[in-house]
């Protein structure tokens, strides 16, 4: 990969596999132009030429079974596959939608035209709960504080160990480095004497909602630059916006490092008010899985919500101005 220049993102990933085995993607959740070129990417033949493994966050990995026979082309009932995501540790907010928005069935349909020896495998990253015994926090306990290090062992035992090449995709939070120094999921690969790649994904946003800067737009996106040694290197992270690219949650001009103390390469989705998320209409008001959601909100939360998540299936902007937290009450003079 070329330093210092924005590239096309899909050649510039390609290209990074020739050196590392590991891409780590820290992903935008639901983020319709971001997924649009994920599938892009991996429905390339040039990706199924370099890369094994796809390792996906938003996949219960005790369905791994029927996951394989779906990708494989096999006749999976819907109703089989859904578990795979709606079962997870991870997604409590219940949406019923397929993850990634049709990747997994991209990846599916890309496989039936290659030879089985060089077709993708789609891996689940996230713990194998059994929802159905789970009464209380206890019984959640072991999964839920654990996904991390349960979504580095995939990495290790289903790719590392049978020395095959994967990109995983997981929320930034998961991977991008604290003042420079790796999470768990880095670190565990980096044990194993394998260094891995990392991405950012994001928009020009560089601090609150309206700290946009004008030189990611001065390029046509998306675009792909490795941050070390580019102008990307001396931005900083807001201490109240955890992931790069993302506004910051209140006014808290505190800073938390710089870009190339977080990650290896930022990929520019597009300008603030050009992202979207949704698409897809749902309402699980009266199902199953609506009723079995307010369960495990029972179980996980203190105060639960009380509103079960639907959608008009129309697309809306990935990043909305948030409120400005409230002032801090003044201190009472101590008597």
């Amino acid at each position: 990969m070329q330093a210092q220049r924005e590239q096309d993102p899909i050649q510039a990933i390609l290209q990074i596999f020739e050196q590392y085995p590991i891409v780590m993607f820290g992903e935008v959740h639901g983020c319709v132009q971001e997924h649009a070129l994920l599938k892009k990417l991996v429905t390339s033949p040039e990706f199924a030429a370099r890369v094994n493994d796809v390792v996906i966050e938003m996949g219960n990995s005790l369905y791994q079974e029927v996951l394989d026979r779906y990708i494989a082309g096999e006749n999976v009932p819907m109703e089989q596959l859904r578990k795979t995501w709606e079962n997870q540790v991870g997604a409590p907010g219940g949406n019923p939608t397929p993850p990634y928005h049709g990747l997994l069935a991209a990846v599916r349909e890309a496989n039936q035209k290659l030879p089985k020896e060089r077709r993708l495998r789609i891996l689940a990253g996230d713990p194998p709960i059994e929802w159905e015994r789970v009464e209380n926090r206890q019984d959640i306990a072991p999964f839920l504080l654990f996904r991390d290090e349960h979504f580095a062992s995939v990495v290790r035992y289903q790719v590392l160990a049978r020395r095959r090449k994967a990109l995983l995709l997981m929320g930034s939070l998961h991977f991008q480095r604290r003042d420079g120094k790796p999470t768990v999921i880095e670190q565990q690969m980096l044990t194993a004497s394998v260094k891995p790649y990392m991405v950012i994904a994001g928009s020009d946003v560089v601090g609150t909602y309206d700290d946009v800067d004008a030189r990611f737009v001065q390029h046509p996106w998306p675009w792909l630059m490795e941050i070390k040694g580019s102008w990307l290197s001396s931005l900083t992270r807001r201490a109240d916006a955890p992931v790069i690219g993302f506004p910051a949650a209140g006014n808290n001009p505190a800073l938390d490092g710089t870009w190339d103390q977080i990650a290896d390469a930022y990929l520019f989705l597009g300008p603030r008010d050009k992202l979207t998320q949704g698409g897809e209409a749902f309402d699980l008001n009266g199902t199953a899985y609506g009723n079995e959601l307010r369960r495990r909100w029972n179980i996980l939360f203190p105060k639960p919500p009380n509103d079960l998540p639907k959608s008009d299936g129309k697309e809306r902007p990935m990043f909305e101005r948030m409120p400005a937290p409230p002032p801090a009450l003044p201190r009472k003079p101590v008597p």
